[in-house]
């Protein structure tokens, strides 16, 4: 791993756009909250809620071809509470 897989993820236009899809998708499946309101509301803030959170994680220091939606898909999950406190909304 180096920081440098990580520093090119977060600038790769595809990557970012298939995790905007993923924590778009999560959101609407989610109940209504001022989180996910915000999230639908405003896709760059759950973008860049989830952009750091989910390049931290192990596995997101390969290329963008080699990450799966199912990567995706996990990472957002594992890291959704700690993005919602991060980010506190307030009605």
């Amino acid at each position: 791993m180096t920081y440098a897989d990580r520093a090119a993820l977060k600038t790769d236009n595809r990557f970012r756009a298939r995790l905007d899809a993923c924590v778009l998708n999560e959101a609407a499946l989610k109940p209504a909250d001022p989180f996910v309101d915000m999230i639908l509301s405003d896709p760059n803030f759950g973008l860049e809620v989830f952009l750091p959170l989910v390049i931290s994680l192990p596995g997101f220091d390969r290329p963008e071809e080699e990450i799966t939606d199912g990567d995706l898909l996990a990472g957002v999950q594992a890291t959704w509470t700690r993005a919602e406190d991060l980010h506190p909304v307030t009605p």
